[in-house]
């Protein structure tokens, strides 16, 4: 005979299995209020990890990058954002529920939204176990192949054109390794060396391209430094010998062109650490020189002389940096005897656009003419100083002694420097070449000098 509860004992555990899941729909409508109160102090814990996580990634995105797992764990936090305006929307459209007080056709409703709250607390829970990366929030990015410097090019400027192509055919070839370009000063070399790191070709062709502005009296450890601020490496506190050994061992797993800009003398490139480039590494080297005799020091395969532009490139130059004004009555002629003084160098010729620029005035372009083609101006033996004389004019141009003064100020900051105009701004208060006052405006005018 069977026993009460043979009998009883599945109808329990049947009754049992249904209650579960029948107490919490239960509780979701009981305790409605309690979660959401619970569900807003959880959420906002995480809402200033995420605000926390934030901050450091953003301290640290200049050479990083976020990792797959916290750019994941982002995202769910920004789906329990969406999920929690949901429930803050309906629990505005509906007060008295949530208060207590709920006529029987909303216990529908009070179970929906209960069991939304529940489950955005359980990815709460789980979120901010996951907040903590023990392998940090960011890792170093990859290195772009090619960093791309601002350059003023003129459209259809076929002198610049043909050297460029000359240099990447060269670049192109298996028998040379290293490209020595050369040409006067304010020829255009650096321009040049820019469009060459900047073209398309290029980063296809190499895993990194490296740009290093040498300049006169420039030491090993700045050539150095440059290296390795592009392969990111900190280096601060190394011998120069430490420093090579590890550029080295950085640069040769790599298939590097080496972009050096400005070379008045010979580099021991050895010394610096840079692996000698050959046919099986791929590796190429095109540097810029005034002297052809650098390039040789540096046992260039193949030298390009950079040329002066034609006259109808010169003039071509000048008008897309003047502007229109070139064109009135009276002005054309006197602007082509200007360009004529400016033989043929980009330097000159964007100077003295740059102090012309949409100037209506024909005394001035006269006046402009006379200084620019009088004694002080003249070229007498050494052409290049035709690009100081025409820099000299430039400087006459400026409006003041005051102005004036501030140019030398920020000329005596070291070749190549990056001036913050903040920075220089502030100094210049303190020099009293202008006042608090004239901070605004002169900020613009600094800029507008650059």
């Amino acid at each position: 005979m069977c026993s009460i509860m043979d009998f009883f004992g599945p109808i329990w555990a049947i009754g049992n299995c249904l209650w579960v899941p029948i107490k919490r729909r239960i509780n979701y409508v009981k305790d409605l209020r309690g979660n959401f109160q619970i569900l807003n102090k959880e959420v906002q814990y995480l809402y200033n990890r995420k605000a926390d996580i934030e901050c450091e990634i953003n301290r640290d995105m200049v050479s990083k990058m976020v990792t797959n797992e916290c750019k994941a764990w982002l995202e769910k936090v920004r789906e329990v954002e969406i999920k929690m305006d949901v429930i803050e929307a309906e629990l505005k459209e509906n007060k008295k529920c949530l208060s207590g007080w709920c006529p029987w056709p909303n216990i529908c409703w009070r179970k929906k939204v209960g069991r939304c709250i529940v489950q955005v607390l359980d990815d709460v829970a789980r979120l901010k176990e996951e907040s903590e990366f023990g392998g940090g929030v960011v890792v170093d990015a990859p290195l772009k192949a090619v960093e791309k410097l601002p350059s003023s090019v003129a459209e259809g400027n076929t002198s610049t054109d043909r050297t460029v192509r000359k240099i990447l055919d060269c670049i192109k070839d298996d028998r040379v390794q290293k490209i020595g370009v050369w040409g006067m000063g304010g020829v255009g070399k650096t321009r040049v060396l820019k469009i060459v790191n900047n073209l398309p070709d290029i980063c296809q062709m190499f895993q990194i391209v490296i740009w290093v502005t040498v300049s006169s009296n420039c030491s090993l450890r700045k050539v150095q430094n440059e290296i390795a601020q592009r392969l990111s490496l900190n280096l601060a506190g190394e011998s120069d010998e430490r420093i090579a050994r590890k550029l080295w061992k950085h640069l040769e797993a790599k298939k590097y062109l080496l972009l050096l800009d400005d070379l008045w003398e010979r580099i021991d490139l050895e010394a610096v650490g840079v692996p000698n480039p050959s046919k099986e590494n791929g590796c190429k080297i095109v540097l810029t020189s005034r002297s052809l005799d650098v390039c040789n020091k540096m046992e260039t395969n193949k030298e390009i002389k950079v040329e002066i532009l034609s006259n109808e490139e010169a003039w071509k130059l000048f008008h897309e940096k003047v502007g229109g004004v070139v064109d009135f009555p009276g002005i054309t002629q006197i602007a082509r005897c200007v360009v004529d003084e400016c033989r043929g160098l980009p330097l000159a010729i964007l100077v003295i656009g740059g102090s012309l620029r949409n100037e209506n005035d024909v005394r001035v372009w006269r006046n402009a003419l006379k200084e620019l083609s009088s004694a002080k101006y003249e070229i007498i033996d050494d052409i290049e100083d035709s690009v100081f004389n025409k820099l000299k004019f430039s400087y006459d141009q400026l409006s003041s002694e005051n102005v004036k003064n501030c140019f030398l100020y920020a000329a005596l900051y070291p070749e190549d420097f990056e001036i913050p105009v903040a920075e220089l701004i502030e100094h210049l208060l303190w020099e009293g070449f202008i006042t608090e006052g004239e901070k605004t405006w002169k900020r613009h005018k600094i800029k507008g000098m650059r």
